[in-house]
């Protein structure tokens, strides 16, 4: 919120405060104020009011709100005091007692564009959203640059399913202040849930390119709205493809197609298919020495780091493996140039090929794309093998299932990721709301640092998404040494200094020897030898009402998967890139219905996905009322499921006599109509009750 210290003939320059909520009783109203001025008669009314501004710029809310409260009482009749003090109450969760005082605001002065776009936050919270949205645009029409109010409003219009009207109202975010904080995180959030056929095309596709341009952001997100825009386009143009290649419109003035190869992993069959067939067709024509001019050139570099961030899952053939050779060799005989390197790329990560060919790191290159696609395969794999030497490890893996699983992180770490962001960083609680909406719940420790364990960290996305806690101090741990080396690559990127990486086994959390205000645990218990002794090891370093989130695979929703165990356990294939190809290969036949739909699942298109969804060296699928059993034995609050809103919508309508959506016995009932809702995990939070 933004805070003026005084009106009058003057007017001073508006201070940006940020408000949190206060973990703690107000206190009585002092009846004398003391404010240190450089008088000695009595404070006068600006004075307590600009102190009143002073302690909330400071984030010193419970003093603030004192003075607010004393200037109430005093009956001064200050729009931004019950302005500001209306914030104070909606961070501690007291709405209704907000809402008045801001309304008291705009009626002192009915022009005051912030009392009405903090009414719209107060509305919003209260899920009065259609309020939310006059409050918001009568802000905006008071102050047509307002910013923060168009924000609030399109995350407004996109919770009322106004996808256009909330498009138009991110992009004028961009449009005022392309610095915005969370501006491109939130479209492109955004853009992932929304249906791309109802917004404007032209501007998706200028909005979809500014993105793809920027490395702060996670791009995965924008996979839905590129097949929309591009995918039919670039399979007709690749389909295409033959002696006059570089005649292909495809590849002239496309940046954004070659942006979306590095930067996304692309999960569509159709894709797949053509890239492969291309692949193999430019392979083939190199293997043969025929020219390839600049802009084929460009397209095998970014196609090589395509291959790289799917693993090299794509399907090859003999005649590929036999090409490959003979390049291979060329190399090592002495033709060492961008076209063998980046061919090469596209079936090999290149720091696997530095024994066979020496020089190959040395290789100095003029070409931008080339030097990243050098970098991605070989500069930041290099990077990876040194950082492990150093990585703190801890107590031994001794059970035979965490050794297993450790082998197949080491082999395969999983998730590959190139960028993310670093989100605006609130208030633990506030965090825990806005996931399980519209359960609510309050905490203690606001002021003091927080300790957070993210337990099985992988390749770091969730160390990226801790991030968002405020006052934290983070451990992370995992089985995983090379998994360990990507996350700690990745933290050193993005400059995060709040973290310690650890080697060690769940099992053997003790030696930590801390204890934990919030522990994060997504997708790791059920692959643990026994689930509930991994539970219990974690509960106990998790303080007294402190918070857990775990992540556990639905029975349910996975019997696609169940099939496909089954299936390759019948076929004896083993964990290895060329089976895992080969299982993919009988999937895509279409020879075994039963599996057949496992290419609608997103994690089908890179081997490291693929081994962890199918080929897991051990998985163990859950119950709604296993859940609730578990959680019942071991004195674990439910506070609610993470998960999309119109899920949540949907859930409201079959059950709205749950107001918190935390009935358990509801969401088995829902499970079962709605198979597919826990399709990832059953995703959740809960609190350790106090003993």
């Amino acid at each position: 919120m933004d805070i003026s210290s005084q009106e009058g003939n003057r007017k001073k320059k508006i201070i940006e405060v940020k408000t949190f909520p206060v973990p703690f009783a107000l206190g009585e109203i002092k009846t004398n104020i003391t404010i240190n001025t450089n008088s000695p008669s009595k404070p006068s009314k600006e004075q307590i009011i600009n102190q009143a501004f002073k302690f909330h710029s400071q984030g010193n809310l419970a003093e603030a709100a004192k003075l607010y409260q004393y200037c109430i009482k005093q009956g001064f009749k200050d729009h931004r005091v019950f302005s500001n003090y209306g914030a104070i109450l909606q961070n501690l969760g007291k709405l209704q007692e907000a809402e008045i005082s801001t309304r008291k605001s705009i009626e002192i002065k009915p022009d005051f564009a912030m009392a009405h776009s903090n009414l719209g936050n107060i509305l919003k919270d209260l899920g009065k959203l259609q309020d939310a949205e006059f409050s918001y645009r009568k802000a905006i029409e008071i102050k047509p640059d307002f910013t923060e109010a168009y924000y609030n409003l399109g995350n407004v219009l996109r919770d009322l399913g106004k996808s256009q009207e909330a498009f138009n109202s991110y992009l004028k975010v961009i449009e005022i202040n392309p610095k915005f904080s969370n501006i491109y995180s939130s479209i492109t959030r955004f853009l992932k849930d929304s249906d791309p056929s109802q917004l404007n095309q032209s501007k998706l596709k200028d909005i979809l390119n500014l993105l793809l341009e920027r490395n702060d952001l996670s791009h995965w997100e924008l996979l839905g709205v590129f097949n929309f825009l591009y995918s039919n386009e670039i399979i007709i143009s690749l389909e295409k493809l033959d002696s006059d290649f570089s005649n292909t419109d495809l590849f002239i003035n496309k940046k954004v197609i070659f942006n979306a190869l590095k930067k996304i992993t692309f999960k569509d069959m159709r894709l797949e298919k053509v890239l492969t067939n291309v692949r193999k067709y430019l392979c083939n024509k190199i293997t043969k020495n025929k020219e390839i001019s600049y802009s084929q050139l460009q397209f095998i570099i970014a196609l090589g780091e395509q291959c790289f961030l799917n693993e090299y899952v794509y399907s090859l053939t003999e005649a590929e493996k036999s090409s490959l050779n003979i390049i291979i060799n060329r190399c090592i005989n002495g033709e060492l140039n961008e076209k063998n390197i980046s061919i090469l790329s596209c079936y090999y990560p290149l720091y696997k090929l530095l024994d066979q060919i020496l020089c190959l790191k040395s290789f100095i290159s003029s070409n931008q794309s080339f030097k990243e696609l050098i970098e991605l395969q070989i500069t930041e794999p290099l990077k990876e093998i040194e950082l492990s030497k150093n990585i703190k490890k801890l107590g031994s893996i001794n059970d035979d299932v965490s050794q297993k699983v450790k082998y197949q992180y080491e082999e395969n770490p999983y998730p590959r990721w190139r960028y993310g962001y670093l989100s605006k960083k609130v208030k633990v609680n506030q965090a825990i709301n806005n996931e399980i909406k519209p359960n609510y719940i309050s905490s203690n420790n606001e002021d003091s640092q927080l300790k957070i364990l993210v337990a099985g960290c992988g390749t770091g996305k969730q160390i990226l998404q801790a991030q968002r806690y405020k006052n934290a101090q983070l451990t992370a741990i995992d089985l995983s040494l090379s998994s360990l080396a990507y996350a700690q690559r990745k933290v050193n990127e993005l400059g995060i200094d709040n973290v310690e990486l650890i080697e060690m086994d769940i099992l053997e959390v003790s030696l930590l020897k801390e204890q934990f205000d919030v522990i994060k645990c997504s997708g790791v218990l059920h692959h643990m030898n026994d689930p509930l002794k991994g539970l219990k090891a974690l509960l106990g370093i998790l303080k007294n009402n402190g918070f857990l989130k775990l992540g556990l695979y639905s029975k349910l929703a996975r019997k696609d998967v169940v099939e496909a165990r089954n299936y390759i356990a019948r076929k004896n294939l083993k964990p290895t890139t060329t089976e895992i190809r080969r299982f993919r290969k009988d999937v895509i036949s279409g020879t075994y219905p039963e599996i057949e739909n496992l290419q609608m699942r997103s994690s089908f298109y890179s081997t490291s996905e693929c081994r962890d969804l199918c080929f897991h060296a051990q998985e163990h699928r859950f119950t709604i009322n296993q859940l609730q059993e578990t959680l019942k034995s071991n004195e674990l609050e439910f506070l609610g499921f993470c998960l999309p809103k119109p899920i949540k919508s949907l859930y409201k309508q079959y059950f709205p006599e749950d107001k918190t959506l935390t009935n358990l016995q509801n969401w088995e009932r829902f499970e079962e109509k709605h198979p597919n809702t826990f399709r990832a995990m059953y995703q959740f939070w809960v609190s350790k009750k106090e003993n």
